[in-house]
């Protein structure tokens, strides 16, 4: 994953994901069993525009849930997002991703937002930048190729 330029209240970062379709990459966020494979350890989904969404880490009592705004299936899914552990932080934010067919795979562009100026919200930027990097380092080695 790469982060794209911009400004502090959107984090907008992509990655060509190798060996996957833009149907199967989108399957990886929103069925149970596939998530759980690269992500949370506890995953609750109600998969479809206006479901529901609830992952959690049990060893350290953190979860993250929101609802389902855009669920087109390989080409666009957006949630929200709010954490148990930082309330009102930086909520409410949303994270749209978009799945585009390349030669051999799936590029997927996340933006994350928005955020404010303040030191707290642009910590939580840089948090969450670091763990797309992570978690989506993670989703592309279960296919063949990291991302680009």
């Amino acid at each position: 994953m790469k982060q794209i330029p911009s400004g502090p209240e959107k984090l907008v970062v992509y990655g060509d994901f190798h060996g996957f379709t833009p149907e199967e990459l989108f399957d990886y966020w929103v069925t149970p069993d596939l998530v759980k494979e690269w992500w949370p350890k506890e995953v609750e989904i109600d998969p479809r525009e206006g479901g529901a969404y609830r992952f959690s880490w049990p060893e350290q009592d953190w979860f993250l849930q929101g609802t389902y705004g855009a669920f087109k299936r390989g080409e666009h899914l957006q949630f929200s997002w709010t954490w148990n552990h930082e309330p009102g932080v930086y909520q409410p934010l949303w994270v749209d991703i978009y799945f585009m067919p390349i030669d051999h795979g799936t590029r997927m562009s996340i933006f994350h937002g928005p955020y404010t100026d303040t030191e707290s919200d642009q910590g939580a930027r840089q948090g969450n930048l670091e763990g797309w990097i992570h978690f989506c380092s993670r989703l592309a080695g279960l296919r063949v190729g990291e991302p680009e």
